[in-house]
């Protein structure tokens, strides 16, 4: 009785840990190299709603209601014109993590009255 109850947990723990190891995720590296997630990017027009010191957010039109989308500024964001709050601009722009990064925005001149 001692033996085979023995030989049943020499068999079922071995089992247990190669259970275990294969529920694990599997590692995020392959061959060396970190996968990163892919940016996406995208582009909208709408008015800038607040400006900061490296933001702005601008307010575009979804599906017949507003929304407000928020924007980081860095050192390779290209800025044509000036960045007013209830300016109309048009900006492409690039989403890492949670953030979205303006790569170039283009302020549109006021119409003339």
């Amino acid at each position: 009785m001692r033996f085979r109850t023995t030989l049943t947990l020499a068999i079922l723990l071995p089992a247990c840990f190669a259970v275990a190891g294969w529920s694990q995720p599997r590692a995020t590296r392959a061959f060396g190299i970190f996968r990163y997630p892919a940016t996406q990017s995208g582009s909208v027009s709408g008015k800038i709603s607040a400006v900061g010191t490296a933001t702005f957010s601008v307010e575009v039109q979804k599906s017949q209601d507003p929304v407000t989308l928020k924007f980081l500024i860095d050192g390779a964001t290209k800025i044509d014109g000036n960045l007013k709050v209830g300016s109309m601009v048009s900006v492409d722009y690039r989403t890492e993590d949670v953030n979205n990064i303006a790569v170039h925005v283009v302020v549109q001149p006021a119409a003339q009255s």
